[in-house]
């Protein structure tokens, strides 16, 4: 038996910016690709660091994105969405005001370009899984 329950915004938003990956999904034309991203939550937004190529190319094309996050644990688990418009920080004042709180990437590299994603949605779930009768915790063999 499982109990479902939705997560305020602020809760869902805390959660993300708490994953160690998040994922971008981007749509252009008929094709949708789907990349990983350390996501930093500052001012209700979602921030990351990215690097120049097809998920640049992905957001200069079509805005509209979706970031999702989620922890999935034996008893607890949670899932966050959150749709809205990307666009890539290119004034340096800006810039220079958010780089501090930026997570470092978890994909190594160099990654110089900063992107926002504004929401127009936020969603979360959390999940609390009761425990099964049939839940049985099984002993290692000496």
């Amino acid at each position: 038996m499982m109990s479902t329950d939705d997560l305020a915004e602020v809760e869902s938003l805390r959660l993300l910016g708490s994953a160690p990956v998040a994922r971008l999904v981007v749509s252009v034309a008929d094709v949708i690709d789907i990349y990983p991203v350390t996501a930093t939550v500052f001012g209700g937004d979602v921030l990351f660091r990215t690097a120049p190529g097809s998920k640049l190319a992905g957001l200069a094309a079509n805005a509209s994105v979706l970031v999702e996050a989620d922890e999935f644990g034996q008893q607890v688990s949670w899932s966050v969405v959150v749709r809205g418009l990307a666009r890539r920080i290119e004034d340096r004042e800006e810039l220079e005001a958010i780089e501090p709180i930026l997570r470092d990437p978890f994909a190594g590299g160099r990654k110089d370009v900063v992107v926002r994603v504004t929401p127009t949605s936020v969603t979360g779930r959390l999940v609390e899984r009761a425990p099964l009768e049939t839940d049985v915790v099984l002993d290692a063999p000496d």
